[in-house]
């Protein structure tokens, strides 16, 4: 029974930490602030995290885990190496979207020195997935594997920042994640050849 209300706490915690540092940022979240969104006393939050490094260090973990599921699972399509990159943009958008844990764990990676980053868990992914699609002659030749990964990864800061700020409940054609599958698509656009399709 103790060990179950210690998980509880521990999540309740962890939650409560990724809501802060998504939206104020590592520095701007003093521990205070997490204690009172948590609903628990100084003393049960160092119990199970005794710094503030050791709070945003398991938030980055758990969201990093959650995006390494996410990848796994687009990885899995029956589908051409260029349509899973694009399964693959859209499932980061949709976790940066509904996932408080995933977009403290980006903003987290930014701002702190980490040795796991938070695109450690999709950025390879889709740098070897869009290297076959050039392989297969799916890209422009002149359309070189990093320049498009450059351009996703832009894609999808912005996509962290409008999930952050957009207003809750969005719908239609104002979703992260309708917003990411348009932005793709005219990504690809200017670099597919034009006599393939992805």
């Amino acid at each position: 029974m103790k060990q179950v209300r210690a998980l509880r706490t521990r999540r309740l915690i962890l939650q409560a930490a990724a809501d802060e540092f998504d939206r104020q940022g590592y520095a701007g979240t003093p521990l205070t602030c997490v204690i009172k969104a948590a609903g628990i006393s100084m003393g049960a939050l160092t119990f199970h995290f005794p710094a503030k490094q050791d709070l945003a260090d398991a938030v980055q973990a758990a969201g990093i885990e959650m995006t390494r599921q996410g990848t796994a699972h687009a990885l899995d399509l029956p589908v051409s190496p260029l349509a899973k990159a694009r399964a693959l943009a859209l499932a980061i958008a949709r976790l940066l979207e509904q996932s408080t844990m995933v977009r403290a764990a980006a903003r987290l990676t930014r701002e702190r020195s980490a040795d796991r980053p938070w695109t450690g868990a999709w950025l390879m992914c889709m740098t070897e997935l869009l290297s076959r699609a050039h392989e297969e002659g799916r890209l422009r030749g002149e359309v070189t594997p990093e320049a498009f990964v450059e351009s996703v990864q832009f894609l999808i800061t912005g996509i962290e920042e409008y999930a952050r700020c957009a207003v809750p409940g969005a719908k239609g054609g104002g979703t992260a994640v309708c917003r990411a599958a348009r932005a793709w698509d005219l990504l690809l656009y200017g670099a597919a050849c034009t006599n393939r399709a992805g």
